[in-house]
């Protein structure tokens, strides 16, 4: 591996992390706070694999490089996770400004959905890494994924047969999260070095391409369409960008808090 493409490779592994640690600690808030206890917990399972993934990442980073990322002891600064994901929206979040409307169950939902299918994508990229161990940690995280995806899709539908007021509520929940989703494909430095390389299969832009080809398909049937760019400007260019280089918003600096509370009472401790 060459350094340019073991630099690389760091980013993409932290970058990979910090999105399942962030959306994992998002979906867990709703324990208790579901609309059904079976719901709690299928939810807060999948915000334990999402962790369980980071974990597992993370010790792919320390693999790599030789070092131990404790993400207790990051500043917020330097987290790296797309911003859709550290958006609020459990049920003891009090929303303030119009930026923050339109989130609970339904936006959770929408959410992880955008986000799973996202994730797919980039799992099959990574799947036929020249990095082995890489490649044989995929294998295991696909298998879990696919049922992520299986139960967003089921409660995607389950909303768009609802009452008309839960129609609406999900319209109104893919509205809000697609601008943010689109910010899952910004480019990290150094991706065309590991694709060229064959460390990954497909660039964030070609993810992108794909993705969005997908999606109509998978959205219409249920009552909403995605935004045309074919006039204007790409979507990309509405899309809340910032959070690959640790540009984050104020949910991010909240949940950071509370994240590494415990961590931050006695940083020299050995946990």
């Amino acid at each position: 591996m060459t350094p340019a493409a073991r630099a690389a490779l760091e980013r993409y592994l932290i970058a990979m992390a910090d999105d399942e640690l962030v959306i994992g600690y998002r979906d867990t808030e709703w324990t208790g706070a579901g609309p059904a206890l079976e719901e709690d917990l299928a939810f807060s399972s999948i915000g334990l694999d999402e962790v369980g993934h980071a974990r597992l990442f993370y010790s792919l980073l320390h693999d790599l490089t030789g070092e131990l990322i404790d993400y207790r002891a990051r500043s917020a600064a330097e987290y790296r996770h797309a911003t859709l994901l550290e958006l609020a929206c459990a049920p003891r979040y009090e929303p303030s400004g119009d930026h923050r409307l339109q989130r609970g169950w339904t936006f959770a939902i929408a959410r992880q959905y955008l986000y799973d299918r996202f994730d797919a994508l980039r799992l099959e990229s990574l799947s036929r890494s020249a990095w082995e161990p890489l490649a044989e940690a995929v294998d295991k995280v696909r298998r879990e994924e696919k049922y992520h995806l299986m139960h967003g899709r089921i409660w995607m539908e389950r909303l768009t047969c609802g009452a008309a007021p839960l129609r609406v509520r999900l319209t109104g929940a893919l509205s809000a999260a697609w601008p943010y989703a689109l910010g899952l494909f910004e480019p990290l430095d150094g991706e065309e070095v590991l694709v060229a390389e064959g460390y990954l299969a497909m660039s964030s832009a070609a993810m992108r391409e794909r993705w969005l080809e997908e999606m109509p398909a998978a959205l219409s049937p249920l009552g909403w369409q995605q935004p045309d760019s074919a006039a204007g400007e790409p979507e990309t260019a509405t899309a809340p960008l910032g959070g690959r280089y640790g540009r984050h918003g104020p949910e991010w600096q909240e949940q950071w808090e509370e994240m590494t509370s415990v961590y931050r009472l006695d940083p020299g401790a050995t946990w």
